[in-house]
């Protein structure tokens, strides 16, 4: 190497005296790191973006690694050096004795933080500091360890600062978030740090009395480090190794020492601790952790572990001390509904007055706005402390839950209208809560409009249920609303929930920007199966709207049902494009056009886009007339041949399993089969149960399948379980994809399922 020597300042290379020691942490936890720390009677710190740093001893330093929940990284400072470019870079590194600092490690990892104009890689400058490391190494005549970047005997880490690199050793030997008892996270945990965070939050600590809850409790990350916080068992207790005894200050170290001291702590009475999940998997990992920290069988502990979900679950004996946890977001709510409204009925309705705390995913958009992350929860007075898990935008929303609703004596109607302002002071509050409701009624108004406008539609939905006091549906056809009411949750006075829906009835027409007479009201109650809806009213208020190419009539005074599922838009979509792609193809093949099979086709809407797509001939099916002659309508409305698209009355089941009457019942290119959850009619020959009876019947549709075709399976089920495999075929979800954006608020509202030959390869699916 030539040129000048690197002006290289060592700092604690031997770790001893004084150092500039800095504690990463994740981003926004630095004040409750220093809160720690202090807790823990080290010296005090400075705050900056990701961690803390002070001028700490080496025992300072390891006592911190050892015992800190909160901290990520422990970094002892060796030596500092200018590193204008990756020469200099090597060069500063280069010139380190670094067969005096390592004792001979086996393996060695290398991370590094910072770039500028000449450094722009931090992988490639961590690379630069090995080849120097090593190549000094070889100098010196010493074996070579290992590269490793995750479970290396020995981790070092550089900062680049203004053109100044600063190396340092890793103490702990890594991310100590780590605390090694971790087997099988599952999906999307959280980081043991994290966890000790959102309790710490919720005011748990050492001597904590329990009962602990975790509702949700997935693979027991809370439940685990809850009970260590609680016990007083240190995070380094699972680790033999310090992790850095493989750097020579680490001579002093006292890990031994530390881990002998780092007994459970004695309590008068054990620890309970409290975990349900509705998945037995995850509960099993939950298992597998308790048992590799040394808790599953410790006499300190009194576990429960359940299966079951949030609504099943009626309280336990005494009361919980604190109540945690992670309910799905982000990716997890791929395979999941949005759970914050149960868990906050259950948690109300079972546990009053009891300290929570509980980490919620942020919504694209919404990163400055946690009212609609507590509203969702719907427990008010809640704290909302902002932090990221790993790359994802989250809070922890922590309080307590409020004391137990007393019953009111009030008499009022079920919806609509109320006394002018000034008249009732309890109808003056309802009406001041409700602008809450009215705010995101004109903000989704002003954002789904736009988006509306934009994909030729003038039906989408405007609201679903979006704050938890107003559960409502609201969608919207041209210039009227169409609402849908539900019964209010068992721990809502009746009365107040009554109070509330007119409160919000009467500012929704000015919210919306419809006329007071264009609002339709309906009521969904809970029902058993048996017993469907049927007809409402006779008075045959239809509107048509727009959807892309077609055109649609809804009823929005008669049924339940309007005549167009708007979460089915995607599925819509798809086929009609897919029949495009297969009739341009034909086409340029000197074929026919492709074959739609719609079976319990409703209203005929999906059969009216295929048509327009690019289906050559189509057939629709379903039991009931009035639909059939609704659908007759749709194709008379879009000039749909009736000849070409026929409708056929028929019970689908028992269709199905029959032999095909003719050819045009057979050889389908597309199936769409869209079946009601359950159905009893009198003119069917035995009960349709879709969860019972769907792989039967889609074994029976697929026969009536072209070579090559595809079938679109979709149910509204909530509770689905997709249960259908035959030899030859491959069922591939589609369920997010179907769901256009005014649809798709983190509970589907419908499934779908793709099913194609397999291997077979179908352009634009």
């Amino acid at each position: 190497m030539s040129g000048a020597r690197p002006r290289v300042k060592l700092l604690a290379p031997t770790g001893q005296g004084r150092a500039e020691v800095v504690i990463r942490c994740p981003r926004r936890l630095e004040r409750m790191l220093s809160q720690e720390l202090a807790e823990l009677q080290l010296p005090p710190v400075q705050l900056f973006q990701g961690g803390v740093q002070g001028l700490w001893t080496f025992e300072e330093a390891e006592l911190a690694c050892f015992t800190s929940r909160i901290a990520s990284r422990v970094l002892w400072p060796l030596a500092r050096f200018p590193a204008l470019n990756a020469d200099g870079l090597y060069a500063g590194a280069a010139s380190l004795p670094w067969s005096q600092w390592l004792l001979g490690p086996r393996s060695l990892g290398l991370g590094f933080d910072g770039v500028h104009d000449q450094l722009r890689h931090t992988r490639f400058s961590a690379l630069r500091i090995k080849d120097a490391i090593f190549d000094r190494l070889r100098q010196d005549g010493l074996p070579l360890p290992e590269l490793d970047p995750v479970g290396a005997e020995l981790q070092l880490h550089g900062v680049l600062h203004r053109e100044q690199v600063t190396l340092y050793v890793v103490l702990g030997g890594g991310a100590l978030h780590r605390r090694g008892w971790r087997r099988d996270a599952g999906v999307a945990p959280i980081k043991e740090n994290l966890a000790a965070a959102i309790l710490r939050l919720g005011g748990w600590g050492l001597g904590a009395e329990g009962p602990l809850l975790d509702p949700v409790c997935g693979s027991g990350t809370l439940l685990v480090e809850g009970a260590l916080m609680a016990l007083g068992i240190s995070p380094g207790a699972s680790r033999e190794r310090s992790g850095h005894d493989r750097w020579v200050g680490a001579e002093r170290t006292q890990w031994a020492a530390l881990r002998a001291r780092s007994g459970a702590q004695e309590r008068e009475a054990p620890l309970r601790l409290i975990g349900l999940d509705a998945d037995p998997e995850q509960l099993a990992r939950t298992q597998v952790h308790l048992e590799a920290a040394g808790l599953l069988d410790h006499p300190l502990l009194a576990l429960d572990l359940a299966e079951g979900r949030l609504e099943d679950y009626a309280g336990a004996e005494p009361a919980p001390q604190l109540i945690v946890g992670n309910p799905p977001y982000g990716a997890r709510l791929a395979a999941s509904e949005d759970l914050l409204p149960t868990l906050g009925r259950v948690l109300v309705r079972s546990h009053p007055e009891t300290k929570l705390s509980f980490i919620v995913g942020v919504p694209a958009g919404e990163d400055s706005d946690t009212r609609a992350l507590i509203a969702r929860l719907g427990i008010p007075g809640l704290k909302a402390s902002a932090l990221n898990n790993g790359a994802l935008e989250a809070v922890v929303l922590s309080g307590a839950t409020p004391a137990a609703p007393e019953a009111k004596e009030s008499a009022l109607g079920a919806a609509g209208g109320g006394p002018a302002r000034g008249e009732d002071p309890l109808w003056d509050k309802a009406l001041e809560a409700a602008e809450a409701f009215a705010n995101r009624i004109r903000k989704n108004r002003a954002h789904l409009g736009r988006w509306a406008r934009r994909q030729g539609v003038s039906a989408y939905r405007l609201y679903d249920r979006d704050l938890p006091e107003y559960v409502l549906t609201i969608d919207h056809y041209g210039t009227a609303l169409a609402v849908q009411s539900y019964e209010a949750p068992s721990a809502i006075d009746p009365a107040q929930a009554a109070l509330r829906q007119r409160a919000a009835l009467a500012l929704l027409p000015e919210a919306a920007g419809v006329k007071e007479e264009a609002l339709y009201l309906r009521e969904r109650r809970r029902t058993s199966p048996e017993n469907q809806y049927g007809v409402a009213s006779r008075a045959q208020e239809r509107v048509q709207v727009i959807e892309g190419p077609a055109r649609f009539w809804v009823n929005l005074s008669d049924y339940l049902d309007t005549g167009l599922y708007l979460d089915s838009r995607g599925i819509r979509r798809a086929i009609a494009e897919y029949l495009r792609i297969l009739r341009a193809r034909r086409g340029r093949q000197g074929q026919g056009g492709p074959r739609f099979l719609n079976l319990f086709s409703y209203t005929g809407t999906a059969t009216v886009q295929g048509a327009l797509g690019g289906a050559e001939e189509s057939l629709s099916v379903d039991l009931s007339r009035t639909y059939l002659n609704w659908a007759r309508d749709n194709f008379e409305l879009n000039r749909l041949d009736g000849a070409r698209h026929s409708l056929q009355q028929a019970d689908v089941k028992a269709w199905l399993v029959s032999p095909p009457a003719g050819p045009w019942e057979s050889n389908f290119d597309v199936i769409l089969f869209d079946a009601p959850t359950f159905s009893n009619s009198e003119r069917m020959a035995e009960d349709l149960d879709l969860q019972r009876d769907h792989p039967a019947l889609l074994e029976a549709a697929l026969k009536r399948l072209a070579p090559g075709g595809v079938l679109f399976f979709v149910t509204h089920a909530r509770r689905f379980d997709f249960t259908f495999e035959a030899e030859g075929w491959a069922a591939e979800e589609k369920t997010h994809t179907t769901l256009d954006q005014d649809c798709d608020r983190g509970r589907p509202a419908h499934r779908c399922w793709l099913i194609r030959p397999e291997g077979a390869t179908l352009p634009g699916l």
